[in-house]
This record gives C-alpha cells, structure tokens and sequence, in this order.
C-alpha cells in the first residue's frame, strides 16, 4: 500500500521530467527537448572531468612506457576540450591559449617520438600550463600536481 501511494504522488512532486525511461521524448515540444539536452550536457566542468580522468591515464600510460595509449588520451584531451569550449565560449580563449594552439601539438609530437626522457621532461610544462590555465578561468583552486 505505501509503495502504491508513493508512485501516486509522484506527478505532484513538480519533476520537470517524466518519470518514465522516455524523460526526453515525453517533453511537450522540440525547443524543450533542446533545453533538456543542453542541461545534460552542462558545461565545461564536464568536459573538465573527462580531460582529467585522460589526463590520469596519459601519465599511467607514459609509466608503463605505453606511448600509442599515451597519445591516444592525448588526443582525446583536445576532443574534450574543444567540445567543451562549444558548450562555454567563454572558455575558448584561454583552452586555445593555454592548451590547443602550442601545448597540446608539442606535447603530441614528443609522445610520438616515444623518447622517455623527453616526454618525462615535458610533463611538468603540461602540468604548469593546465594550472595557468586554471587560474586564469579563476578556479585556480583546482590543482594540477
């Protein structure tokens, strides 16, 4: 019986989405469906999630001296962060600035070379670039170590 009433009031929450698997679909009209998908996606702190979640697994990769996975997160870093500056404009600038025009094609041809010491040696200049960045977009609070 609880169980019974507790999904009866379940329309009079006020959830803007359905409650059902079809949330999207069940939106009344196409700009609506749009807004809800800009809403899933959020902003660049997603975007940041994922370049440092690869950001993780390009230093583990370059430990185990496997430089291909290395360069295959790399890459994937720039994805992320070019569809992160889609969603946010206004952190277009200082990813192209701090990452996409100079660090990122540097950092991508010394992991191609699969020089160990280079690429050991270039890692703090990343690491510096990334809180630069940070604390240009003033969340210098998030440290790169």
């Amino acid at each position: 019986m609880k169980t019974f009433l507790f999904l009866c009031t379940l329309p009079l929450v006020g959830a803007e989405y359905s409650t059902s698997s079809h949330w999207l679909v069940d939106l009344n009209s196409t700009p609506e469906q749009m807004r809800a998908i800009q809403q899933q996606f959020r902003g660049f702190d997603t975007a940041m999630m994922e370049v440092g979640y690869r950001y993780e697994a390009t230093r583990k990769a370059i430990s185990e001296q496997n430089f291909p996975l290395a360069s295959y997160h790399w890459e994937k870093i720039k994805t992320a962060m070019e569809l992160g500056t889609i969603r946010r404009p206004a952190r277009k600038e200082s990813a192209e600035a701090f990452f996409l025009r100079s660090l990122h094609p540097a950092f991508a041809e010394v992991l191609r070379s699969h020089n160990a010491p280079q690429i050991r040696a270039m890692l703090p200049t990343v690491q510096s670039a990334c809180n630069a960045c940070h604390s240009d977009q003033n969340v210098g609070f998030i440290h790169i170590e």
